[in-house]
């Protein structure tokens, strides 16, 4: 009798090992995936003035990160806002194709793109939009 209770209690517990491990796997991925990011757009910055015609974007971002799953955050750095609208959707979107080299939309899940100066809002493109708003 103890011995088939103590069997069910292996049992709950490496139930609830391996779903407390599937929680971290969730989350690790996006701070693998947020360092690549980081990476990427340094080494996209260092190549802009050989060869601006791929890499000029990158002067123009700060950061881009996931904040999580559904949100990519693309921070600009000060010249940004002087652009015209063409330009920083031009921008913004060569940005947005940087996350999608990382990490593909998989799972086709459709993400809002948030465009921030120091910490305010100056651009979104929602997933039902097809261009981005800018204020």
């Amino acid at each position: 009798m103890y011995k088939k209770s103590f069997v069910i209690l292996l049992i709950l517990f490496f139930s609830l090992a391996l779903n407390i491990s599937n929680a971290n796997a969730k989350q690790q991925p996006l701070r693998s995936i947020n360092q690549r990011l980081a990476e990427d757009l340094g080494d996209h910055q260092s190549y802009a003035d050989s060869d601006p015609g791929n890499y000029d974007y990158a002067k123009y971002i700060q950061k881009i990160y996931y904040r999580d799953r559904k949100t990519i955050i693309i921070r600009v750095k000060p010249g940004f806002q002087k652009m015209t609208k063409n330009d920083k959707s031009s921008i913004s979107n060569q940005a947005y194709a940087l996350t999608r080299s990382i990490q593909p939309n998989n799972d086709k899940r459709p993400v809002t793109i948030e465009v921030k100066h120091n910490k305010k809002l100056i651009g979104i493109k929602k997933p039902t939009q097809t261009n981005y708003h800018w204020k």
